[in-house]
């Protein structure tokens, strides 16, 4: 049965398959560009703002310090006239500031001399050694002391704040600083519809967060990668070591993570958001690649071209052959073996010698038949 239309398809077939390749693959090209920039985008924009929240928390704690630090200058005159304008500064002090709930002075002994609070009665001479008590030892070694997050009542975090005053008989003065202020600044961030900021001290439990409950049950998020990367050591000279930007959340989410650290208080604030939301709005962000990537669309030109040529071959070759059985050799014979139309038209031109030679052959036997009779 001779082939029909096979020829036509095998045109149409490898035409459509070279374009879409083309097309698959530089629409492949402009997904894989668009996610990487849009991925960096994404990442510095978060990594923007958790160097805002953390930059704002840190003013935070060096404006209380430098209040703080009014307070430690040395009194003059008699020990209890020196003790009354102490405490006119701690109560002024309290009244400056809001988030300082209690002021201390410990002597250059380590002895507390003084203690005003907001939340309890004001003490003078208790007498309680703090002399081998953090605050102390590193304030009079010329640090600022940074406490460790602890909870009031379990529901307002608190930190202390010690500063040492100037000369070898100065003394210490302690504050307790309520961060509830961190609280407000974190629980204001937001990243899209489901993001959020939070802040884990050192050790990585956590310090503040939008919800509230998981700060207050000590939540810790050290087992995090995100988190586990920004805690570690620095890299040693020579050691690269890539930001964690893409993570899991506690619940297992995938989440876009970036974040900024507080090198003073050794805390890290996060901002993270759901990865789907993250890439919701990808969109091609170069003009100049997509016209490129658009361009990929020509690509099927040269293999196309490629093409043309192994169709042409036998026809080429069969050309020939045809020349020959026109020029009366009709024991030629044309091989085409394509499958197609090709392949039919050189079977006629076999058949077609073929009847001739049987007809020649006729006309000549007939032609000695009648030379005989």
């Amino acid at each position: 049965m001779t082939p029909r239309g096979r020829l036509f398809r095998k045109y149409v077939i490898v035409f459509a398959g070279l374009v879409s390749g083309a097309l698959l693959a530089s629409g492949a090209i402009e997904i894989y560009f668009s996610y990487q920039e849009n991925r960096a985008a994404l990442v510095a924009l978060q990594r923007e703002k958790a160097l805002g929240v953390a930059s704002r928390i840190e003013d935070f704690i060096k404006e209380i310090e430098r209040q703080i630090g009014w307070t430690t200058q040395p009194q003059l005159g008699a020990p209890a006239a020196a003790m009354y304008q102490r405490r006119v500064d701690y109560l002024r002090l309290l009244r400056q500031v809001l988030a300082i709930t209690e002021i201390s002075h410990l002597d250059a002994e380590g002895k507390e001399q003084l203690r005003v609070s907001r939340l309890a009665m004001d003490v003078t001479g208790s007498g309680i050694d703090f002399s081998h008590e953090p605050e102390f030892v590193d304030a009079k070694a010329g640090k600022v002391y940074h406490g460790p997050v602890k909870f009031r009542k379990e529901s307002e975090p608190y930190m202390t704040i010690a500063l040492a005053g100037s000369g070898k008989d100065a003394g210490v003065t302690v504050a307790a600083v309520n961060l509830k202020f961190i609280w407000d600044v974190v629980s204001q961030i937001k990243i899209g519809k489901a993001g959020h900021a939070y802040v884990v001290d050192a050790q990585g439990v956590l310090i503040a967060h939008p919800d509230i409950s998981l700060v207050l049950q000590k939540t810790t998020f050290a087992g995090l990668e995100q988190v586990k990367s920004a805690l570690a050591a620095a890299p040693a000279p020579g050691e690269r070591r890539e930001q964690v930007t893409i993570a899991h959340d506690p619940k297992g989410r995938s989440v876009m993570t970036a974040y900024a650290t507080i090198a003073s208080l050794r805390w890290s604030v996060f901002v993270e958001q759901p990865l789907e939301e993250a890439f919701e709005a990808c969109t091609p962000r170069s003009s100049a690649r997509s016209r490129w990537s658009r361009s990929a669309c020509c690509w099927p030109s040269p293999p196309a071209w490629c093409w043309r040529g192994a169709w042409s071959r036998p026809s080429r070759r069969s050309r020939p052959g045809a020349a020959r059985i026109g020029a009366g050799e009709l024991d030629q014979r044309i091989d085409v073996r394509t499958g197609d139309e090709l392949e039919a038209l050189g079977s006629q031109f076999n058949s077609m010698a073929a009847q001739l030679k049987e007809s020649y052959a006729g006309l000549e036997r007939k032609v000695e038949e009648r030379t005989r009779s």
